[in-house]
């Protein structure tokens, strides 16, 4: 019996903090009854949770009386500690690239230092990582601002937690050519476009405005392969990825794109349900100490770790 009333009590502590994730300084929390109702446990099992998380400093509380209770300070380190959540799972593109390799070892330090465990999976394709968080298989998912804004105006239910600004997901992106007579696209060529790559894909398309050409879909890994060997005749890529594999290939600057500029910003995006899980990301990442790690594993002054 002892040993049941001990769980039940865990399981309330377990639900209330990962409930108290999702508040900030300042909010009302919900009464007794209310949480009674969400998360079926008997009054005084919720409210021995309650006194739990305030005697570890995890939360500050006041009553207002008949205004209700209030968050006047959160510890949301402590309050992680109660939530259950030992391991937070993310995804992020494939570490091809000496950027994407600095986000991944700056992403481990932060959680490391925060003192939690992060686990992250390396999948190609921002529509394939953004359509996995909203089945639940990731906590978050790192993509380009541009493919987490084209993401929420198609209506996909995600929230963007974080941002770290121009040229922290990638330096930009080139035409790479097939001919070195290849200046642009023009009528009658083919050109590579990868469906899966929200960014690719849409740069694809605004460049191939007008002109009578053919698509070829491809995943992105085989684009300047397809190119190489003349399969194709264009197809756009990560600048990145071409410098520091110093790869032979021709390409041209895209400069005449308006409104592109956030395919460059790295995002963490969050599903728009799991409240708890983005204002733990926002805490336990620091914006300035992951670009910092990426900088310096960019400049090659420390080993990427991921």
């Amino acid at each position: 019996m002892n040993t049941q009333l001990y769980q039940k009590s865990g399981l309330a502590l377990m639900h209330l903090a990962r409930i108290m994730m999702t508040v900030k300084k300042g909010d009302r929390l919900q009464t007794i009854s209310e949480y009674e109702k969400e998360i079926g446990f008997a009054r005084g099992t919720i409210q021995n949770a309650i006194n739990r998380l305030k005697q570890s400093g995890a939360i500050a509380l006041e009553s207002k009386g008949h205004s209700g209770t209030y968050v006047t300070d959160i510890d949301y380190k402590k309050v992680w500690e109660h939530t259950g959540w030992d391991i937070c799972s993310g995804a992020m593109p494939l570490p091809y690239s000496k950027l994407y390799e600095g986000m991944a070892t700056g992403l481990y330090r932060s959680f490391q230092q925060f003192g939690a465990e992060l686990s992250m999976a390396y999948v190609r394709g921002s529509r394939i990582r953004l359509q996995m968080l909203a089945k639940g298989a990731y906590d978050f998912a790192v993509v380009s601002l541009l493919a987490a804004q084209q993401a929420i105006e198609s209506g996909e239910e995600i929230e963007i937690a974080l941002q770290f600004g121009k040229h922290s997901y990638l330096s930009k992106h080139v035409l790479v050519v097939a001919d070195s007579r290849m200046t642009n696209i023009e009528d009658g060529m083919t050109v590579a476009i990868d469906p899966k790559s929200t960014d690719q894909s849409m740069i694809t398309q605004r460049l191939c405005e007008g002109k009578h050409i053919t698509l070829v879909e491809m995943p992105y890994s085989q684009i300047v392969s397809s190119i190489m060997s003349r399969r194709i005749d264009a197809g756009v890529w990560n600048l990145d990825e071409i410098k520091d594999k110093e790869l032979p290939v021709l390409y041209r600057d895209i400069t005449d794109i308006e409104g592109m500029d956030n395919v460059s910003v790295a995002a963490v995006v969050t599903a728009k349900t799991n409240k708890g899980i983005r204002h733990m990301i926002k805490e336990i990442i620091a914006i300035d100490t992951v670009l910092s790690i990426q900088q310096q594993v960019v400049h090659c002054e420390i080993d990427p770790s991921y």
